[in-house]
């Protein structure tokens, strides 16, 4: 036997081919699932890595109309101190707690530079109403969808503080229109008669105004916050 070469037969041969055929089918599938699965990986991964950023960027701009809302709360608050304490006076004259010139006394201080916060809130106000769209469910803005508590927390505050403003802005404007009356009785415009009648029909408005921007206010700062 030595010395002889030993033919392949065919049989053999095809045999050998067909594993070979196999055996690389089956690698390139297992290439194949692994480059699949790699990019099913990357695809899922995706929607939650944009999802994550698009939150930080929505928390970001909710904090923001956050900050401006501050501000018109601060200048709200403040006009509208002197409108309490000037219904308070009127409260008090009627309930006979004080006489005709204190309650007059109590006019005369809340009437100074009373104009000047009510303008200081109207400048206020419009920077919160420019920036209130970037927030969802602020003033101007759209209805949030569910998110991180985080965010969802913020947006809460922010459309309760919202209300807030609205009240406040109500509030304000029949003060504002309080003061113009007295300049114009100051100025001989209207009569004292027609200066009465018009603060009548104010005060009794200007105290169910503050009472609810002073229950709103507080139920605001109840809610979430940035």
């Amino acid at each position: 036997m030595h010395g002889r070469h030993t033919k392949v037969r065919p049989h053999h041969y095809a045999a050998g081919v067909v594993a070979v055929l196999v055996a690389l089918s089956v690698a390139l599938g297992l290439a194949w699932f692994d480059r699949t699965h790699d990019t099913d990986r990357a695809s899922t991964s995706t929607p939650a890595a944009g999802s994550s950023s698009t939150a930080d960027s929505e928390l970001a701009a909710c904090r923001a109309v956050w900050q401006a809302q501050s501000g018109a709360l601060a200048a709200a608050g403040s006009s509208l101190a002197q409108w309490r304490i000037h219904v308070d006076a009127m409260n008090q004259l009627v309930a006979g707690e004080i006489t005709l010139a204190q309650a007059q006394d109590f006019w005369n201080r809340t009437r100074k530079g009373a104009a000047a916060r009510v303008a200081r809130y109207e400048k206020a106000d419009g920077t919160y109403a420019d920036a209130a769209p970037g927030c969802p469910g602020s003033s101007g803005g759209s209805q949030p969808g569910k998110g991180p508590r985080e965010l969802s927390g913020c947006v809460a505050g922010v459309r309760a503080r919202d209300r807030a403003i609205g009240a406040g802005t109500v509030a304000v404007d029949t003060w504002k229109h309080h003061i113009m009356d007295m300049e114009m009785l100051r100025s001989g415009q209207i009569t004292p008669e027609q200066a009465t009648r018009m603060w009548l029909r104010s005060w009794r408005q200007g105290v169910r105004e503050l009472d609810t921007f002073t229950e709103v206010r507080r139920t605001a700062s109840d809610a979430g916050s940035c």
